[in-house]
């Protein structure tokens, strides 16, 4: 009697093994079908340069193309391409004279380049996407004779509130002039209804949208 159990249990254990290694089987062919059938994502390509940057790389959610507060502007970068321009904006700070510099040059042996830069121009952090943009407070007009160059320290609003300060950042410009207050207040007014965090300032940014809905 007792060798019958045994046979009868270890029968058992025969059967469901073998009904487990089918069902692997199966659900192994089934993950390969799934892999076949799922388009395999990579990176994000980075835009080209000179491209207008998207809401997300500038710190907005997607709903500030539905404002007035971006308009696009002529891309800078192509067209100093264009003219021989050569150029660099530094971050240093911002909400003050020299929270931008702008080292400029005609690389032309002949002809003048005018840069002309609207209040208002919107430039972003090159690499770090957690640093603060950086908007303009007044327009630029200057005219570079051949082989000169210029370097120019303007006021800059901080354009995030709720991203890291700039300081010894390289910019770059974004494709977008912001029509705002042209005060560091109000540029945060206007930008808070659109602002993401990084996540260093994630608590500040939402005490503030709770005070907004407070105060609405």
């Amino acid at each position: 009697m007792g060798y019958t159990t045994r046979s009868n249990g270890s029968s058992t254990l025969a059967a469901w093994a073998v009904l487990a290694g089918l069902l692997f089987a199966w659900l192994s062919c089934r993950l390969g079908e799934f892999r076949d059938v799922v388009p395999r994502q990579g990176p994000k390509e980075a835009a080209p340069a000179g491209a207008r940057l998207t809401p997300e790389e500038l710190g907005y959610t997607d709903d500030v193309l539905d404002s007035d507060l971006l308009r696009p502007m002529p891309l800078f970068e192509q067209s100093a391409a264009a003219q021989g321009l050569r150029f660099q904006f530094m971050a240093w700070g911002f909400n003050h004279a020299g929270a931008l510099a702008i080292d400029l040059h005609n690389a032309n042996s002949e002809g003048t380049v005018v840069v002309d830069l609207p209040a208002g121009m919107v430039l972003a952090p090159a690499e770090n996407r957690d640093l603060q943009n950086l908007v303009l407070r007044e327009a630029v007009h200057v005219q570079l004779q051949p082989g000169e160059t210029r370097r120019l320290e303007q006021w800059a609003f901080c354009g995030n509130q709720f991203h890291l300060p700039p300081l010894a950042s390289e910019m770059k410009p974004t494709g977008w002039v912001m029509d705002a207050p042209p005060s560091q207040g109000g540029v945060w007014r206007a930008t808070l209804p659109y602002e993401t965090a990084v996540s260093a300032v994630e608590g500040h940014w939402m005490a503030a949208k709770l005070v907004a809905a407070v105060a609405a």
